[in-house]
């Protein structure tokens, strides 16, 4: 098939998740055999098995990029192509080969639990041209069962997917020799790094003094036992996911969570807040710990002095992550662009 994809950035120029699962998914459907060319603001790079069509944007509206995307796509001819893919933004393309359009979240939800004024009205904007896009796309997917519930359109549910060839455990043996716990994201904002820390430095550190919180977030954060890594790079993550005792992400919400799959791939004990992506990937506390903000302290600490808990979760995680390999996620989609070639 000759597919089109579209995202307004790639992982080269992202801080989001979503540039990261069109990337991926681009690239094993270059590996099953399809012609795949990417549509972005974004240059390509050495990690791109797929064509890219960089549109040029001026520096003075560089802010406002997420907006005119749509518009950039509007005008683009795709007429040469059997099927588009969009992440976003293709309330426009009214008059398109069959569209694809994939909903990694909710913006009515990040609305919300934003923070700032600012972002909350930025994705209330947002929400209602979602609600649009489904009503333009032939199919929509939801990456999940709490997204489908805030935009009806949505048919069909396919999970986000993980790299399992990377993202995968070590030998315990070779786990760090401190307690460690693992934190990915914002330090401010729905994401709640500034949270785990203070219970960190407050109720772990007392308890278990040699004790680690390894921060990958670009805020700067000082404590006894706190490192911080900033943006790293995909093989210092995994080795980082690998090596941690325990993943901990207390975020109010996630339409998903990859950091959540990322970490149950490569054997790392997840704990989580009970928000709906964590709810639906750790399925009610099968796979991981799901702790409210007053039990969040006691619960890291009970799996830091027990082994064979931390042991079990871990093995259960593993089995879980299986069911997120992109050539299973890859595999669902294909069917949907046959059916609506078809």
């Amino acid at each position: 098939m000759k597919i089109a994809m579209t995202h307004v950035d790639l992982p080269n120029q992202s801080k989001g998740g979503v540039a990261f699962q069109a990337h991926y998914l681009a690239n094993t459907l270059v590996e099953h055999g399809h012609e795949v060319t990417m549509f972005t603001f974004s240059p390509a790079y050495e990690d791109c098995h797929y064509k890219v069509y960089q549109y040029t944007l001026p520096s003075k509206l560089c802010r406002l990029q997420s907006l005119l995307f749509a518009f950039y796509l509007f005008q683009t001819d795709f007429s040469d192509f059997d099927i588009i893919h969009s992440h976003g933004d293709s309330y426009l393309l009214w008059r398109s080969p069959p569209l694809v359009r994939t909903f990694h979240g909710s913006a009515q939800d990040e609305a919300k639990f934003a923070v700032s004024l600012q972002r909350k009205i930025y994705q209330s904007i947002f929400a209602y041209l979602e609600q649009i896009d489904s009503l333009v796309a032939d199919i929509n997917v939801g990456v999940s069962y709490s997204t489908q519930s805030r935009i009806l359109k949505i048919s069909d549910i396919i999970p986000c997917g993980v790299d399992t060839s990377r993202f995968n455990p070590v030998n315990p043996e070779n786990k760090s020799t401190q307690p460690t716990i693992l934190f990915v994201g914002t330090i401010r904002g729905r994401k709640r790094g500034h949270f785990l820390v203070d219970i960190f430095l407050q109720k772990i550190k007392p308890i278990f003094p040699d004790a680690e919180l390894w921060l990958v977030a670009e805020e700067v954060m000082e404590g006894d036992g706190i490192i911080n890594y900033g943006k790293v790079s995909l093989s210092k993550l995994c080795a980082l996911y690998q090596k941690a005792w325990i993943f901990c992400l207390p975020s109010t919400y996630e339409g998903f969570g990859i950091p959540y799959v990322e970490a149950l791939a490569s054997g790392a004990t997840v704990v989580a807040s009970p928000n709906p992506g964590a709810i639906e990937i750790l399925e009610h506390g099968k796979y991981g710990i799901i702790a409210d903000d007053s039990e969040l302290g006691d619960r890291l600490i009970c799996l830091l002095s027990q082994p064979s808990l931390r042991q079990e979760y871990g093995e259960r995680g593993l089995i879980r992550a299986q069911a997120f390999s992109w050539d299973k996620v890859v595999n669902k989609y294909e069917k949907i662009y046959a059916k609506l070639i078809k």
